[in-house]
């Protein structure tokens, strides 16, 4: 979880020119023509959007399934539909990869705003994919609102889908508005009294803000963060086995303390909360490591 620049890019930017050279007729009841009329419902739609999500109000939000418009042409239907505007998401922003018209442009710039292209989500697996953070299937006023669109790796995108609670403790992290650099919010904690030497991750329950606390749980759980984490933590110690084991050697009674704690501080120096950072701060944490398991780890990982 950590915080991303806002999108360069507002709906007003780039509006009209999606709508360039894109069927107007009959057999889709001139949708371009309602689309156009709506477009002053649209970017007040994204003005309440960042006033609420700046002040921690989004909860607030009221879904939205059909758009009503001001008054058409005879013949011509007065509303904008969920599924139009899952059309106009898919094919007139999305496009194709080779499409050079704005709304693939705009697509593009949401996936390339990641850090070393990391999922904001996850802070650990590749971004992928584009994902609505208020999902349009409920909130069709935000199906191309830049603020609302996130890059996303291809399983958080699965896990999350539709389960955007909007209770106020439920609120899923918001990248572009929530930001946990500073807040210590991830704990590690080494399973003792076993080998091979595994780790579990949880929720701190340091933090004094109960909403927030609440809502990172439920994106840890929801996401299943812990699983990730353990596992990644897991084989980044077996990796890092050769190294632990030669520093132990050449100096046992300083019990590899010097070798746990440089790479907790490089670590530490990148991401407060990273899984790697939570690592080796466990690590230099527990006695039990120090004490059981670090003079047997050669023997017991030559024997396995």
């Amino acid at each position: 979880m950590y915080k991303l620049n806002l999108p360069k890019y507002k709906i007003e930017d780039y509006f009209e020119e999606l709508l360039v050279g894109r069927h107007n007729n009959t057999k889709n009841n001139f949708l371009t023509n309602r689309l156009i009329s709506a477009k002053g419902i649209f970017i007040e739609a994204e003005n309440s959007y960042f006033n609420l999500a700046s002040t921690n109000s989004l909860h607030q939000v009221n879904p939205v399934d059909i758009v009503n418009l001001p008054e058409m042409d005879k013949g011509i239907v007065h509303n904008i539909s969920t599924s139009e505007m899952s059309k106009v998401y898919e094919v007139y922003f999305v496009d194709r990869p080779s499409s050079r018209k704005i709304g693939r442009k705009v697509y593009e710039s949401i996936l390339a705003n990641s850090d070393h292209n990391l999922c904001p989500y996850c802070s650990q697996r590749e971004v992928k994919t584009v994902d609505h953070f208020l999902p349009k299937s409920k909130y069709m006023l935000f199906s191309i609102t830049p603020i609302n669109l996130l890059p996303c790796c291809s399983d958080c995108n699965k896990d999350k889908l539709d389960k955007q609670s909007l209770d106020e403790n439920e609120m899923l992290i918001h990248p572009y508005f929530d930001d946990l650099n500073e807040i210590d919010w991830l704990n590690c904690r080494v399973v003792e009294d076993m080998l091979p030497v595994n780790f579990t991750y949880e929720v701190s329950d340091s933090i004094t803000d109960y909403t927030l606390r609440s809502r990172i749980n439920y994106q840890f759980n929801l996401l299943e963060l812990g699983k990730l984490y353990a596992d990644n933590a897991a084989r980044e110690f077996t990796r890092r086995l050769t190294s632990l084991i030669r520093e132990y050697n050449s100096n046992p009674t300083n019990r590899a303390k010097d070798f746990l704690n440089d790479n907790y501080l490089t670590n530490k120096d990148v991401n407060l909360n990273s899984w790697q950072t939570k690592l080796f701060l466990a690590l230099k944490q527990s006695e039990w490591f120090a004490e059981f398991a670090l003079p047997k780890l050669e023997e017991f990982y030559r024997n396995k």
